[in-house]
């Protein structure tokens, strides 16, 4: 039996509960983790400004768009669409740029998220290139993976593993838009609303319901002291206090920057730096230093991306946007004028996977590599007859969540199944060199 006096058993709680370090954490006691310079995040909050949303509008557009052809001028680019928003802008902003190559991938048997993505490569002429993501193809790409990401986030998420070898050879520079989502829209919380109000909205952000009910049960396995709860509850509390801001969707937005980014976003986009420069426009200073100026209300609902958009690519901003299924034009009246065609359009995929016994639409990554017999004994033989993680979990609690992912609720009860193959997967190749 391996010696598990080192293992750092409250940090491995908080990362089963999460999918990823929380603060300066690891697997091992006393290993820290080094995070990247913080001022500007620490700092991010100035006086707000007394601008028009116009010219705030006008002001992103300025910086956004110099920052992207300084970084890319001269390079020839690979660039991920989706159908959503933060691709989408950058694709605005490189609407005078020929080289240019796009890709996107979709789930095999998901949405057809690819159909978005090539319209917008199309109205710009730019090569383009679609990928269906088959199901199982973790398995064989486990070693590598485990190699980029040293397993220290949730291990079904990065999908970029299926398509990198492939498109790694289209570009020198590969920009992604991580962060965009975060940055430009608001988190509902009211202005005076309490440092609790805080916390339970943090929490209710980063911690997944079947990581929790697994971390707590094994927070009294190993006879960590205090409830889970509490030392969570106490964890958000502290760090969030250190963040010198006032404005409560301002400090959250921050703490997410500080403690989400680095530790989860980053770290899975690892898969794309391997193999390329990764060059992230909304991670630029001047964009933080834009977004800290701004009042709260411009920062909500996407809006400051969806005028740069309609300002500056008409035809981009026709394009359906994926969440509404609507142009930027439309959306708005998802709920109202468009309504009747969202029942139809719900009645007609029921009837697809009910009346016809179709097979379920794959809308989460984990079905691609949990679902169906070969996938259920590659992911049998890693949490039952990997011994190192026996050592660390429990083999009957190891059963008990597999039982409720089969039997309970697979959505729910993913993450924890997630986790124990990432932790397993860790244990057997990263363990040992300790």
């Amino acid at each position: 039996m391996k010696n598990t006096k080192n293992l750092s058993y409250r940090s491995i709680a908080k990362w089963i509960s999460t999918g990823f370090f929380l603060g300066n954490s690891n697997f091992f006691k006393n290993n820290i983790i080094l995070k990247k310079n913080d001022k500007n995040y620490r700092e991010w909050y100035r006086n707000k400004k007394n601008i028009s949303f116009q010219d705030a509008v006008d002001n992103f557009k300025t910086i956004f768009e110099t920052r992207i052809n300084k970084n890319v001028n001269g390079k020839k680019i690979i660039l991920p669409l989706s159908g959503g928003l933060d691709s989408r802008t950058i694709a605005t902003a490189l609407r005078h740029k020929k080289d240019v190559v796009a890709i996107s991938y979709e789930f095999e048997g998901g949405l057809k998220e690819t159909n978005y993505a090539e319209k917008i490569s199309n109205v710009y002429g730019w090569e383009f290139h679609k990928y269906v993501i088959k199901k199982g193809y973790l398995w064989d790409n486990l070693s590598e993976l485990a190699n980029i990401t040293n397993c220290e986030t949730e291990f079904t998420h990065p999908r970029q593993m299926a398509v990198i070898n492939k498109i790694s050879n289209f570009g020198e520079v590969i920009i992604s838009g991580q962060w965009g989502d975060v940055l430009f829209d608001s988190f509902g919380m009211k202005s005076n609303a309490s440092i609790d109000d805080q916390i339970k909205k943090i929490m209710s952000i980063i911690i997944k319901p079947g990581g929790f009910e697994a971390a707590k049960e094994l927070w009294k396995i190993w006879g960590l002291e205090k409830d889970f709860t509490t030392v969570m509850y106490d964890n958000i509390k502290r760090l969030l206090k250190e963040i010198n801001i006032n404005e409560p969707n301002s400090r959250i937005r921050a703490f997410k920057s500080l403690y989400w980014a680095p530790r989860w976003s980053d770290n899975n986009l690892k898969v794309f730096s391997t193999k390329n420069k990764v060059y992230i426009p909304y991670y630029e200073e001047k964009i933080l230093n834009l977004i800290s100026e701004l009042p709260e209300n411009f920062l909500v609902n996407r809006n400051i991306q969806i005028n740069y958009i309609k300002n500056n690519s008409y035809d981009l901003a026709m394009i359906p946007w994926q969440q509404y299924d609507l142009n930027l034009y439309q959306y708005k009246k998802f709920n109202s004028l468009y309504f009747p065609r969202r029942v139809y359009r719900y009645s007609k995929r029921i009837f697809k996977e009910q009346i016809l016994k179709r097979n379920k639409i794959i809308q989460r990554n984990w079905e691609l590599q949990f679902i169906g017999k070969k996938n259920e004994a590659r992911l049998k033989e890693w949490l039952f007859e990997t011994d190192e993680l026996k050592n660390i979990i429990p083999i009957e609690v190891i059963k008990k969540y597999y039982t409720k992912f089969k039997r309970v609720d697979p959505v729910k009860y993913s993450h924890p199944i997630s986790m124990f193959l990432t932790l397993a997967v860790w244990s057997k190749n990263f363990w040992k060199k300790k």
